[in-house]
Order: structure tokens, then sequence, then C-alpha cells
């Protein structure tokens, strides 16, 4: 997408997170990247999506977390290079290439180890929903699948080969 802007929001502490995040995606049209927790409390939250609704994002978390006391500082590059994007934004095949990791490595060892886990909640919801309609015995019904939160995905991954967390 050419006007794909890259929004950064940091700010101190879990709750400033949460509230700048959930801000953002309430606000406008954006997807978040992910938050990148930075030592000493700070954390960062990235959001892409056209450099309008980045922008209007970014005001609303920025306006949010300034009334908590949390907001440290904020930026929007519009229209970043194709270099800067391939830090934040993983393409269509290094999806693809670490859905298919992750079912070869639950095929191979049949239990879903921590590195596992791990890899399993750093994916995005639309891609662990297609990683549970490949799979058999998913604890979630198929027509429910696509209504499942990230959350819910991992826990009935995880059910299938009897590692499910209490």
């Amino acid at each position: 997408m050419p006007n794909e802007a890259l929004g950064l929001i940091e700010v101190k502490g879990f709750l400033g997170a949460v509230v700048a995040a959930d801000t953002c995606l309430k606000a406008a049209n954006v997807e978040l990247i992910q938050c990148e927790v930075i030592k000493g409390g700070l954390t960062t939250v990235e959001l892409t999506g056209d450099v309008g609704a980045v922008n209007a994002a970014i005001e609303a978390g920025k306006a949010a977390t300034e009334s908590l006391g949390c907001l440290v500082s904020s930026h929007v590059i519009a229209r970043m290079s194709e270099e800067t994007k391939s830090l934040f934004v993983p393409t269509e095949q290094e999806k693809e290439e670490i859905i298919q990791e992750v079912i070869q490595e639950i095929r191979e060892v049949a239990t879903i180890t921590d590195s596992t886990e791990q890899k399993l909640r750093k994916m995005k919801v639309i891609d662990l929903r297609k990683l549970a309609y490949t799979l058999d015995n998913v604890p979630i019904p198929k027509s429910k699948i696509k209504y499942a939160n990230k959350e819910k995905l991992v826990h009935a991954l995880k059910d299938i080969y009897g590692r499910s967390e209490n």
C-alpha cells in the first residue's frame, strides 16, 4: 500500500500500553503490529494503516495516555520505505512460513513447547484461525473458529496435545 504509515506511541507501564492500543484501534481503521516491551517499564505500541487513519489513531492514543500521565512520546512515519516496513510488518510469505513452521513443530513433537506457545501468541488471530482450520481434533467447532479470540485459540491448540493452562 503506497500510503501505508507507521505509528508509534511509547508509554510507561502495561496500563498505558493497553489504553494506547485500545484507544488507537477504536479511533481509526489501523492494525496493531505489536506492543514491544522495553526495559525500564517502557512499552512501544506499533500500528500501521493509511496515513490519515494512523494520524487519527495516534492523536487519540496520545490524548488517552496523557490523561493517565504515562505518555512518553509518539511519532508517525508517513509512507514508510519498504526497508523500514520490513522491520515491523512481516510479508505474507513470512507469515505463511511461520504458520507452516508451527504446524510442522506440532506434528513432529506432538506437544506444545514454550517456544511454540510464544510463537502462537505472537501470531495474529487470523493466522491462528487458519492454523486451527488445518488441524484435526481442535476442541473448537469449525463453525466457531472464525469467532474465537487469540486466547481461546492458543488455549485450544495447547489442549490438543494435553498441555492446557489452568
